[in-house]
């Protein structure tokens, strides 16, 4: 009986331990950065494209880097004309569709910075998933003004 238990423990723990990867490898991340903080602030945002490839939802619960030790996933929301933000528990991206992490929209919040973030630096986080383990990304961090004369490209 022993044995038996033993061996679909091992069986099981293989089962997981294959599968873990395998969400590094279907869940893309691109045009990701982080905005430079503002002089006498330490609070920043990071954005970035999630493309899950797989055929099964990928839940996003949460971020950790070194530049912070709170990060949170947040949202801004337009209720009755005016536009709030508000903190978001987890991120769903359903089987083969993506979610843009962008401004006035999903995005993550970074607090208490240890420093300020500087234009052309980078940032690594480490993206906290549901089904599997971490991923890290490095982001650049834009300056505002790149981002403003960016964002009029299009006009």
């Amino acid at each position: 009986m022993i044995k038996l238990i033993y061996k679909t423990l091992i069986v099981s723990s293989l089962m997981v331990a294959t599968t873990l990867p395998v969400l590094a490898q279907q869940l893309m991340v691109s045009e990701g950065y982080v905005r430079a903080t503002i002089p006498g602030t330490n609070v920043s945002s990071a954005y970035m494209t999630l493309k899950n490839n797989s055929n099964s939802a990928v839940t996003l619960i949460g971020a950790t880097s070194d530049v912070s030790k709170r990060i949170e996933i947040h949202e801004h929301v337009m209720t009755d004309s005016m536009m709030s933000m508000r903190q978001r528990q987890q991120l769903v991206i359903d089987g083969g569709s993506q979610v843009q992490l962008q401004p006035y929209g999903y995005h993550l919040m970074i607090f208490n910075l240890d420093q300020p973030l500087v234009a052309s630096e980078n940032v690594t986080i480490t993206l906290q998933f549901l089904q599997g383990e971490p991923q890290k990304v490095v982001l650049p961090i834009h300056s505002i003004k790149k981002l403003s004369k960016d964002s009029h490209k299009h006009h």
